[in-house]
């Protein structure tokens, strides 16, 4: 869907980047300016889609229609998972290639015909020499985020540079864990990054030269480099590092920001093991920026509910959270989506009773758009529609937190294609469960197949399910559908779904004799076959045939006329036999068989004969007999049926017959 636009804006991520390493340094200055007063901008700061997006909604977006970043031609589209992550790590890699090149080649990119000058677009400045910097170009690197620029000035300049910028490249250097960030830049690679990556703290020689220089100064700088480096070693999981600096603060009756608190309420789950230790610790810190006179606010709430959901003690855990909603909103301050993910992470746990809350939250926050104020808050609706599918089973619940996710920006919080696979996952599993197949097809299916969603084959066998369950007049004509979709998904080697597909198209949902729909599952079979053996010349074992496959297989092929490659298959069944595990189910074999009786193709008929025999199959001598009544044998062909089921089987089922038809 266009409108459902995945990506956070760049200038949106660098604006809330910035505002929390200012936030790191505990200067949350107040305006003092009247809110009645009007203020002109000097210019109105955009993001480089943002006029794209304002015409976008000006149009009527179309669910069917591909995303912007795949060429818009049927041959080009990709349609399974892997293709979709192919196409678009292989466009980054493009525009990767393009910025390495200008990088490497920035002689060539050195004219500047824009006015104003679009920073952006110039090569990125080499510094190699100490007179090719000076402070002011450390203070831009520090403002724009570049750590392994700032770094390399801060060396040229031999340390030679203030204190205050000296506190500020210590910031920089703490936020981002002493590494240069992946590039905003990067959207593909951002949105395909399954792990966050970072998450341990890197000694960085600098960052402690900074420190050990910083905590030495007046009082203003050492509460900014105590606070830095303990949100930073908090953030980055140094908790005896972090604990360390905490106690030394406090032995130095350094003050601590809130953020610095509202970290270290974060590290409890590791500090203690007991539940009532855990919760001990908690009250201690809320009663010391009680001391402090230090207004919490929605992270505070957010690191004790963390500390809440990590007691095992389920009643324990409730009680806390309960407990911290009442408080904080007595005090005014708002739950956030990471206050309800803590929460139903509490309340619906496993083996518990079911609980409402996630009904209420709803009640709550329905047609409420959000903004991004924390990394837990992308979980919110992974964990609430998991929570409706696999504990609720409710798919009226489904409906209205998608619908809460498709208001305003809020599918900014799916911020990973993993995240985004895992929600829907969820949601088409709560849908066919509960819905009729036509209304699953029609109300989800052809709305976010397969340009939003492609299933993954546990959502596909969960469909095939469905098929199953719903009448056949209903099923028949979805079924062919649904089977092109799992060629284009790349589903061929699930043997699980492919085996399921061909007995459905057998079974369930047979046509009727003249029905075009034979012809389909006819191809749909064959397209089984040719895959499979063609593997097999490529030594590419992904499908062991076993018998109920092939005979659904040759089947499908008989009832759409294809009377040839069904006898290939015969054919193969009998010379292959010691390979292939299983037997055809004997409603098979007897439709196979009436088909070669009238086909007259005594050949293929005493092939599947003998095949029955050598794999312990019952009625030999009745199959036997109705090859030997029904069809013009040769002498070689009679004693090959004789030696099958023994010379006198012939006769007797002969005077069987004779004898029933006098009764």
């Amino acid at each position: 869907m266009n409108s459902l636009g995945r990506q956070i804006s760049n200038r949106r991520l660098m604006v809330q980047s910035f505002i929390s390493r200012l936030e790191s340094t505990g200067n949350n200055v107040e305006s003092n300016i009247s809110s009645s007063e009007i203020r002109i901008p000097i210019k109105k700061v955009r993001g480089p889609t943002d006029i794209l997006r304002a015409i976008e909604r000006t149009i009527k977006s179309d669910p069917t229609a591909p995303r912007y970043k795949y060429h818009d031609d049927p041959y080009l589209i990709p349609f399974s998972n892997a293709s979709k992550r192919n196409f678009a790590l292989a466009q980054e890699s493009g525009r990767k290639a393009a910025m390495w090149i200008r990088e490497q080649h920035s002689e060539l990119f050195q004219h500047r015909v824009a006015d104003p000058i679009i920073e952006s677009y110039l090569p990125k400045a080499v510094y190699t020499k100490k007179e090719d910097v000076n402070e002011n170009i450390l203070k831009n690197a520090i403002t724009d985020g570049h750590v392994t620029d700032a770094l390399t000035i801060y060396k040229l300049l031999n340390e030679e540079i203030s204190i205050e910028t000296k506190q500020s490249l210590l910031e920089l250097l703490c936020y981002y864990n002493n590494a240069q960030p992946l590039s905003e830049e990067l959207l593909e690679e951002n949105w395909y990054r399954k792990v966050e990556k970072n998450l341990i703290w890197k000694n960085c020689a600098e960052t402690e030269t900074l420190f050990t220089f910083l905590k030495g100064q007046d009082n203003k700088i050492v509460t900014k480099a105590y606070n830095a480096m303990i949100c930073a070693t908090a953030k980055y999981i140094k908790i005896d590092r972090t604990w360390q600096l905490f106690q030394e603060a406090e032995e130095r009756k350094i003050p601590l920001y809130l953020r610095t608190y509202n970290h270290l309420i974060s590290t409890i789950p590791i500090i203690k093991e007991a539940s009532q230790d855990r919760r001990e610790l908690l009250i201690e810190f809320l009663n010391k920026m009680k001391s402090a006179n230090i207004q919490p606010n929605t992270g505070t709430m957010n690191a004790g509910l963390k500390v809440a959901a990590s007691i095992y003690q389920t009643p324990i855990a409730q009680d806390i959270c309960r407990s911290l909603f009442t408080e904080f909103k007595r005090v005014g301050i708002k739950p956030s989506l990471t206050s309800y993910y803590y929460a139903l992470v509490i309340f619906y746990r496993k083996g518990e009773q079911k609980s409402t809350l996630l009904e209420e939250i709803l009640n709550e926050i329905e047609g409420q758009e959000f903004n991004i104020s924390d990394k837990i808050d992308t979980y919110f609706f992974i964990v609430a529609m998991d929570i409706a599918a696999n504990i609720l089973q409710n798919p009226m619940i489904g409906d209205r937190i998608h619908k809460l996710l498709l208001t305003g920006n809020n599918y900014d919080f799916l911020s990973e294609g993993h995240k985004e696979n895992i929600y829907y996952r969820h949601y088409f599993m709560l849908q066919v469960k509960n819905q009729s197949i036509d209304e699953f097809v029609k109300s989800y299916y052809d709305v976010m197949v397969p340009h939003i969603y492609t299933p993954e084959p546990s959502v596909m066998d969960a469909i095939l399910d469905g098929v199953a369950a719903n009448d056949p007049e209903i099923s028949t004509p979805l079924l062919p559908r649904f089977w092109t979709h799992m060629v284009l998904f790349g589903f061929l080697e699930r043997k699980n779904l492919i085996g399921k597909t061909l007995h459905l198209m057998r079974t369930h949902c047979k046509p009727v004799a003249d029905s075009p729909i034979n012809k389909m599952f006819g191809d749909a079979a064959w397209t089984v076959w040719d895959f499979v053996m063609a593997e097999r010349e490529k030594r590419i074992q992904t499908i062991n045939w076993n018998g109920h496959m092939l005979g659904d297989i040759a089947v499908l092929l008989l009832r759409a006329n294809e009377f040839e490659k069904c006898a290939n298959i015969i054919s193969y069944l009998y010379n292959e036999q010691n390979s292939i595990v299983e037997v055809p189910q004997l409603s098979q074999i007897e439709e196979l068989l009436e088909a070669c009786i009238l086909r007259a193709d005594s050949d293929t008929a005493m092939d599947l004969v003998h095949y029955c025999s050598n794999s312990g199959i019952e009625n030999i001598p009745t199959m036997a007999y109705k090859v030997w009544r029904n069809l013009s044998l040769t002498e070689r062909q009679e004693n090959r049926l004789r030696s099958l089921v023994g010379p006198d089987v012939l006769k007797t089922q002969s005077k069987n017959t004779h004898d029933l038809m006098k009764l």
